[in-house]
């Protein structure tokens, strides 16, 4: 047999058509694939700037009353009046969140076992005004509790959250969990001494 013989015959053919195969599969997988998925990946990133499009038109439309709706709630004070804590002072203010502190904790069902009001601190136009509390309540109470908090109209914030158990077992959601936090608003500078 010569060299060329497997070149002829039933071998000849069946190399040709491998050989064949194996250049559709080259032209395909490394040639029109990656071209074809550049393409969808291109109409992917086209539909997704278009639904952005959409979006901040839309956005832009709505600008107009938006405008007119912040005027108006600047106009009647309303909105600083709900989101900051009301007094001319510090002490006042205090006051105010300590209240409503207590109300939401009676509503919750919570008995404070402490309430230390902190010293105010200024940021920016803005005074700091902050109560650390203390209380004894089950995991479901204290949820509760902070979720009042988290649903004020007043802006409430709560930082510096400790809990301590007095007894570890293992269904401990019914058992009273030792906790205190800080809490604290802000209240608008009005130009005054602000103490």
């Amino acid at each position: 047999m010569t060299a060329d013989a497997w070149l002829s015959g039933r071998r000849g053919q069946a190399l040709a058509v491998a050989v064949g195969f194996a250049a559709i599969f080259i032209l395909w997988f490394g040639v029109l694939g990656p071209i074809r998925a550049g393409f969808e990946d291109r109409q992917v990133l086209l539909e997704q700037r278009r639904d952005l499009l959409r979006h901040m038109q839309d956005l832009a439309a709505s600008l107009p009353a938006l405008r007119v709706a912040s005027a108006d709630k600047r106009d009647d004070g309303a909105a600083t009046d709900t989101i900051t804590l009301p007094g001319t002072t510090d002490a006042v203010a205090a006051a105010d969140l300590q209240e409503r502190v207590q109300a939401m904790a009676a509503a919750a069902g919570v008995n404070l076992t402490a309430v230390e009001t902190l010293p105010a601190s200024a940021a920016g136009g803005w005074h700091k005004v902050s109560l650390r509390i203390s209380l004894n309540a089950s995991w479901q109470v204290l949820m509760e509790l902070v979720r009042a908090i988290e649903r004020s109209p007043t802006r409430i914030f709560v930082d510096d959250v400790h809990f301590h158990s007095p007894v570890v077992v293992s269904h401990p959601a019914a058992l009273p969990i030792q906790a205190s936090m800080v809490l604290y608003g802000f209240r608008p500078v009005d130009g005054g001494t602000g103490t």
